[in-house]
C-alpha cells in the first residue's frame, strides 16, 4: 500500500518525513542527515515522534477555525478533519521556516528569496477582504498555498514599495493582514491601540499599520518570522508555546489542559537568554492583565529560532482588550496563582504565581505598581496621538475606562 508522506523542509532543506498512519493521524521522523530541529520539544532522534506530539506540532500550523477548515477542504476536495491533507494543500508557506512538499518536488535549499509579488489595486484588495469569510487566507487567488494559525479572519501578503501584493514565484509573505470584524466592533483599532501601548510599556512588538479602504479598516502587521534585506526575503523559524510543549491547539487554554504560566516559564529555560526572556514574559503577563486581555493563551506566545542555538522569545502579538466586548469571558486564559477571575485578583495571588515560576515577588510587585501608574498616563497620550492621526475609534474610550478601573483597583489593593 502506498504511504501518505510529505517532505518537511526547514529553510528549504528536507529535515524529515511526515506520514499519515492508517488511523488517519500523523507521525514525524527526522532524516538521518537532519541537523536542524523543527521544535524545541522535538529534538533530533532516530525513532518517529508519536501521533500526539506530531499532531500537536503540525496541526498547530493550520487555522483553528472549523469553518475555515471546511471551506479549505471544500476548495481542495478533502476532508476538513484531515490535517495531513490540509497541510499538503496549503502548507507551502507556514509560520516560521517550515514548508510541506510532496516527495517528488525538487529540494531547493535557499536562505532567501527575491521579494516578488503581484501588486493589487485597492478595488481588488477590497474585494478580497470582503470575500475572506468565503475564501480564508485568500485561497484560490493566484494559486496561493499558505497557512496561518489562529482563529481570526486573516491573510498573508507581501508589502512592495508600501503597496500590498500577493506573493509570487515562491516568495514568502512578509505581512499579516487582519481586517475589522462585524462581530467585534473596532477590533482592528483595539489591537492597534493595545500594541502601541505595549511598545510604550517596553515590550517588543511587530511593526503595525492601521489602514482603511472605503468602509474596511484593517491591520497590516510586519511578520517577525521574516527578514527583508536587499529586496530579498528570509524565513526565520518560529513555533508557538503549544507546539513547543507538545500541546494540541484545541487545548490552548489552561483550564482545558493547556499551558499555564509555570509551563511557559519552564520553557524559557531552553532559550539563549533565559533571564531576559523571563523578565519580558513577566512584563507581558502584567501588561495583558492591565489591559484586560483575557485571551492570552498558549498559542499567543512564541519562540523564534534565530539560529539553531539562538532561540529567543518572539515579539508579542494578539494583544487586545477583550473586556471591551461584553459577550467575551472575564476568565483569564492562564490563572494567576489560584485565580482565573481577573476581578478578584489580590496581591496574595501574584505571590502564589511568583512561587510557581520562581520569580522574586518584590520585583513582580514593582512591575505591577509601576506598570499600573504608567498605563494611566500613556493611555490618554496614545489616544491623543490617534485623534491627531485620525485613527481614533469609540472603542478606545471604552478601553481607557477599563484600563483606568483595573489599574486603580490593583494600585488600591497593593496599598492595603
Amino acid at each position: 500500500m502506498k504511504k501518505n508522506q510529505l517532505s518537511i523542509r526547514l529553510h528549504g532543506e528536507q529535515v524529515g518525513i511526515l506520514e499519515q498512519t492508517l488511523t488517519g493521524k500523523m507521525i514525524f521522523t527526522y532524516d538521518t542527515t537532519a541537523n536542524q530541529v523543527i521544535s524545541i520539544g522535538m529534538p533530533i532522534r532516530e525513532e518517529p515522534y508519536s501521533e500526539t506530539q506530531t499532531e500537536a506540532y503540525f496541526a498547530g500550523l493550520l487555522p483553528e477555525s472549523e469553518t475555515v477548515k471546511k471551506i479549505i477542504g471544500k476548495q481542495f476536495g478533502i476532508s476538513h478533519n484531515n490535517n495531513f491533507a490540509l497541510l499538503k494543500a496549503i502548507g507551502y508557506d507556514c509560520a516560521g521556516a517550515i514548508s510541506c512538499h510532496t516527495l517528488n518536488e525538487p529540494i531547493e535549499a535557499q536562505d532567501s528569496f527575491p521579494l516578488n509579488g503581484r501588486v493589487i489595486t485597492e478595488a481588488e484588495l477590497y474585494k478580497h477582504i470582503k470575500e475572506l469569510p468565503q475564501k480564508p487566507l485568500f485561497i484560490n487567488i493566484d494559486g496561493l498555498r499558505l497557512s496561518l494559525a489562529g482563529a481570526q479572519d486573516k491573510a498573508a501578503v507581501c508589502l512592495i514599495d508600501n503597496q500590498i501584493a500577493l506573493a509570487e514565484n515562491g516568495c514568502p509573505t512578509t505581512h499579516i493582514l487582519k481586517p475589522s470584524s462585524s462581530h467585534f466592533e473596532g477590533i482592528a483599532e483595539n489591537e492597534y491601540f493595545c500594541l502601541r501601548l505595549a511598545k510604550r510599556f517596553g515590550l517588543p512588538v511587530p511593526d503595525i499599520q492601521l489602514r482603511q479602504i472605503s468602509d474596511i479598516t484593517f491591520l497590516l502587521i510586519e511578520r517577525y518570522d521574516r527578514r527583508i534585506k536587499n529586496l530579498r526575503v528570509e524565513r526565520i523559524h518560529q513555533e508557538d508555546f503549544c507546539q513547543a510543549l507538545g500541546m494540541l491547539s484545541s487545548k490552548k487554554y489552561q483550564n482545558e489542559g493547556g499551558p499555564g504560566f509555570k509551563d511557559c516559564f519552564e520553557l524559557l529555560k531552553k532559550t539563549a537568554q533565559p533571564a531576559l526572556d523571563r523578565n519580558l514574559l513577566t512584563s507581558a503577563l502584567v501588561f495583558n492583565y492591565l489591559i484586560c486581555n483575557m485571551d492570552a493563551h498558549g498559542k499567543n506566545f512564541s519562540l523564534l529560532h534565530k539560529t539553531q542555538s539562538n532561540i529567543r522569545l518572539t515579539p508579542f502579538y494578539d494583544m487586545i482588550c477583550t473586556r471591551a466586548y461584553q459577550k467575551l469571558t472575564s476568565k483569564m486564559a492562564m490563572k494567576i496563582g489560584s485565580r482565573y477571575d481577573a476581578d478578584n485578583l489580590f496581591p496574595r495571588h501574584w505571590e502564589q504565581l511568583c512561587d510557581e515560576i520562581y520569580y522574586r515577588y518584590i520585583a513582580m510587585k514593582d512591575i505591577i505598581k509601576n506598570g499600573a501608574e504608567f498605563m494611566l498616563k500613556i493611555a490618554h497620550e496614545e489616544k491623543e496621538t490617534l485623534i491627531t492621526t485620525r485613527h481614533h475609534h469609540p472603542i478606545i474610550d471604552t478601553i481607557i475606562k477599563i484600563i483606568e478601573k483595573n489599574s486603580k483597583r490593583i494600585l488600591d489593593r497593593f496599598k492595603k
